[in-house]
């Protein structure tokens, strides 16, 4: 009988578990895109490969770009409207693949991908993209024009404080993994030329499109209202470097 309620608890145990990780992995998916969003249309060219999901802006006149990193297990395709936007804004914009979805793998392959010595580049990512994206500049001094850091309470473990680069952090007032408080705390430790944004009513599952993440707290204001927030600080920030 023992052995039987035994099997019974495994059982019960691993189904919740299977569960778990199924419902998990759906909140890290690409989730509520716009249909559109992945047609090239007059003003802008959308190419993907193997390494890259680029929208090129065919009316780029500043002949500044972005690439971002994504969040950690985060689909990538979640970036795609923000990308979009900034495109439209007249910004190329590249979201990079990481391997195993994972920004902490493979971050430096941007050394390869693009021509960062002589391009006009700006460096962006969310959550754990953020983190790489603030770990690759503290690594490269002077080789990037720009960051812009989301959804992160990084740096947190170097001290970028000595750095000139311009630099934009987003964060949101209800993130469940990366709050105020947390934010503040390392405030100090970005560089010099940081501007800090408040994304009202925000939380971080919303600074892309994807599902609700584990940990989060819930948000006050729609995913495209908080996209809107971001791209009115976003596209000023480009256009003064």
């Amino acid at each position: 009988m023992a052995s039987k309620k035994r099997k019974i608890f495994r059982t019960i145990w691993f189904s919740l578990v299977a569960i778990f990780m199924i419902w998990q992995w759906r909140s890290y998916q690409a989730k509520g895109l716009p249909n559109d969003v992945f047609e090239s249309s007059e003003s802008i060219q959308v190419t993907e490969n193997a390494n890259t999901i680029s929208f090129i802006s065919l009316a780029d006149t500043l002949e500044r770009e972005v690439i971002f990193f994504q969040g950690g297990l985060v689909d990538p395709n979640a970036y795609a409207p923000l990308c979009r936007s900034i495109a439209e804004a007249g910004f190329s914009c590249h979201i990079v693949k990481m391997n195993w979805r994972m920004p902490i793998w493979g971050y430096e392959r941007i050394n390869d991908l693009f021509d960062l010595e002589t391009g006009m580049y700006v460096l962006a990512g969310h959550s754990q993209g953020a983190k790489m994206a603030a770990q690759f500049v503290h690594e490269n001094p002077d080789l990037l024009k720009g960051l812009i850091l989301m959804g992160t309470s990084h740096p947190r473990d170097f001290d970028m404080s000595q750095q000139s680069i311009p630099t934009l952090k987003l964060y949101a007032e209800h993130d469940g993994l990366a709050s105020v408080p947390e934010v503040m705390e390392n405030q100090h430790l970005l560089p010099q030329e940081a501007s800090l944004v408040l994304i009202e009513g925000g939380n971080h599952s919303q600074f892309g499109y994807m599902g609700h993440l584990l940990m989060d707290s819930r948000t006050d204001i729609s995913v495209q209202a908080q996209h809107d927030q971001m791209m009115t600080h976003i596209i000023p920030f480009l256009k003064r470097l």
